[in-house]
């Protein structure tokens, strides 16, 4: 919900004595505009506001590296300061600010910053409710995607039209919740709002939902691999990409399912549902409950085998069919004499009472290790 410091900027330039400093405003968004004088009250920022004071303590440079040392521990979007006769803010220091991408701008001591601030305001509240409005009509477009009326006009008039491409993402790190919210998901949603201009993004249940519009997948692919291989603790699944607003609920519908792969089934904190394999078609069945008697009919003899004789068939059987039912292969994985194993795959057949190596019997007992690797939170 925050704005372009750059835009905020081009919208009072030509009106009030405000001068930019530093090479450029770094791509910052502002959430909000307050005053701020000294560096011990820079604790009660949020994040992301552009901060103005009135340079009345600015006695010497190093008051002000140190003020603004505090603005950027806060994570503050940039700083303006009015500048007395005589007074100037050192190269030095704006160098300083240029490395660590901290905008600074002055003005006169005449520039009435009762007057930006309630323009700056004015922008920042009309935003919010541009964004609110879209987050909604994304909302509309996934959960009533046959009710165009309640979404399309809302797209349209910012600019996400009819017929583009359409990706659903959806993001999560519970890792770092804590009493006071989860700052790295919010540090990420910053992230995502700069490299992704032309998106929606909102928070639910600890999730960050993000549509990103227009983009092809090779960029979302770079992008969001880069993020989850720099953190192992996000997870996230992508969507399909739809051509069409229409369609947005069926790029969310896929996200989801891919999402809660990265949590359950498969290995990897990055899933895009096109790579799902078969587990398209196991996760998205909308009666999950006929699984247990699925894996029951098919396997449940041998584990209750195993449970009651304290033995490894289950892991045996899985280690064959995923060495192709090669008895060499399965004997090398498991590290065991071919002969040995021979004897174990008989008592297995004894115990399950019908051919492992039918072709039909081969496909049931592949889909229910499929469906034990989803787990109880699917059933």
């Amino acid at each position: 919900m925050a704005v372009e410091l750059k835009h905020l900027y081009a919208d009072v330039q030509s009106e009030y004595d405000l001068k930019l400093l530093t090479t450029s405003c770094f791509g910052k968004k502002i959430g909000w505009a307050h005053m701020v004088e000294e560096k011990e009250f820079a604790c009660l920022l949020h994040g992301d506001e552009l901060v103005f004071n009135s340079g009345l303590n600015f006695t010497s440079e190093e008051w002000l590296r140190e003020f603004i040392d505090s603005l950027i521990s806060v994570h503050a979007g940039g700083l303006i300061i009015s500048l007395h006769t005589g007074n100037t803010v050192s190269k030095e220091t704006i160098e300083y600010c240029n490395r660590k991408h901290f905008p600074v701008f002055s003005s006169s001591w005449n520039t009435p910053y009762i007057d930006v601030m309630r323009k700056f305001s004015e922008i920042l509240l009309k935003n919010e409710q541009r964004e609110t409005n879209l987050i909604t009509a994304l909302k509309n477009a996934i959960y009533y995607p046959e009710e165009e009326r309640l979404y399309l006009k809302h797209f349209e008039h910012n600019g996400f039209f009819r017929d583009m491409s359409y990706t659903v993402i959806i993001l999560s790190c519970y890792t770092y919740d804590t009493e006071s919210g989860n700052e790295r998901l919010r540090q990420i949603e910053n992230i995502l709002r700069y490299v992704f201009r032309k998106s929606i993004i909102y928070e639910e249940k600890g999730r960050l939902i993000i549509l990103a519009a227009g983009y092809l997948i090779s960029r979302l692919r770079k992008e969001f691999g880069k993020i989850c291989r720099e953190d192992v603790n996000i997870y996230a699944g992508v969507g399909t990409t739809e051509k069409q607003i229409a369609d947005i609920h069926n790029s969310y519908e896929n996200a989801y399912t891919a999402y809660r792969l990265t949590k359950t089934t498969i290995p990897k904190n990055l899933l895009y549902y096109d790579e799902l394999g078969i587990y398209k078609i196991l996760a998205d069945i909308k009666e999950p409950s006929i699984y247990p008697e699925f894996v029951k009919e098919t396997l449940g003899a041998l584990m209750e085998y195993d449970q009651v004789k304290h033995t490894e068939y289950m892991k045996i059987l899985r280690a064959f069919f995923e060495n192709d039912c090669c008895i060499l292969r399965t004997a090398k994985a498991l590290y065991c004499h071919k002969n040995t194993l021979n004897y174990k795959i008989s008592a297995i057949k004894e115990i399950l009472d019908y051919d492992i190596m039918s072709n039909e019997n081969r496909v049931r007992i592949m889909m229910s290790f499929y469906i034990l690797n989803l787990g109880e939170y699917y059933f």
